[in-house]
């Protein structure tokens, strides 16, 4: 009896070893995501602290909403970690519905930032509404993501997964600014932090996650955006005529 009392402890005291260091891991992907959007904005930063920094207004509340989201991510993780998961819950809340704001503030970015450059002459009117797209593209891969996070929130193992995934769709737009859109470099940053969460699996379930799969698949694809919009017959009208209502 007594042995297997002992046996019975040692198992929990395993698992619960266990979910620490996932918990930890997890945070470390939140630190690396907020490494890569450090690093890709930094020359905006830098220049926006300078008083260098001529933008327009839309571009500085995204980068504003985007930074915070970041933030809360990171203090997500790091609160779970401290196993206050009760307080994770209710910041989640408020956080989920936060996401929607920024998917809101980014639907605006992606088209208004083009439209200005058209209307300022910067663009053409199919360039601007092509690069819309692209952006939109990126987009709609977290608002997925963030909808399936946001559905499967009371389930830990899908709804940090998601959230990553999410997470990680939107920092291809920091990744655009030191790295070559369509460079190997870009594709491996941006999938550096699903190939994390590979790596947590593999070394706690001996098996990758399908959502993990799913995610990583789904960037790829969104990496290669640009030859597969070229492809689609009247693709450069259907951009431009999201961008007229603005021009």
């Amino acid at each position: 009896m007594i042995a297997h009392m002992a046996i019975a402890a040692d198992t929990r005291s395993t698992h619960t070893l266990s979910v620490v260091r996932t918990r930890r891991a997890y945070l470390a992907i939140t630190l690396l995501l907020l490494g890569i959007v450090a690093w890709g904005f930094s020359r905006y930063y830098s220049g926006l602290f300078a008083g260098s920094m001529d933008r327009p207004w839309i571009v500085h509340v995204h980068a504003a909403v985007f930074s915070l989201w970041i933030i809360v991510l990171v203090a997500q993780a790091g609160v779970v970690v401290a196993g206050n998961i009760p307080l994770h819950r209710r910041i989640g809340s408020a956080a989920m519905l936060y996401g929607v704001l920024v998917f809101a503030v980014g639907v605006a970015v992606s088209i208004g930032a083009p439209a200005l450059r058209v209307r300022a002459g910067q663009f053409a009117p199919e360039v601007g509404g092509m690069v819309a797209l692209y952006s939109l593209a990126d987009l709609l891969l977290f608002g997925a993501f963030l909808a399936l996070a946001f559905a499967y929130r009371d389930v830990a193992e899908l709804h940090k997964r998601w959230i990553i995934s999410a997470t990680a769709a939107l920092a291809g737009a920091a990744l655009g600014r030191p790295l070559a859109s369509d460079s190997p470099e870009y594709l491996a940053m941006w999938l550096s932090p699903i190939l994390a969460m590979l790596c947590i699996d593999l070394a706690t379930r001996r098996r990758v996650h399908f959502i993990t799969l799913v995610a990583g698949a789904l960037i790829v694809v969104a990496f290669y955006k640009v030859p597969l919009f070229a492809a689609v017959p009247n693709a450069r009208v259907l951009g431009a005529s999201l961008l007229q209502p603005f021009l």
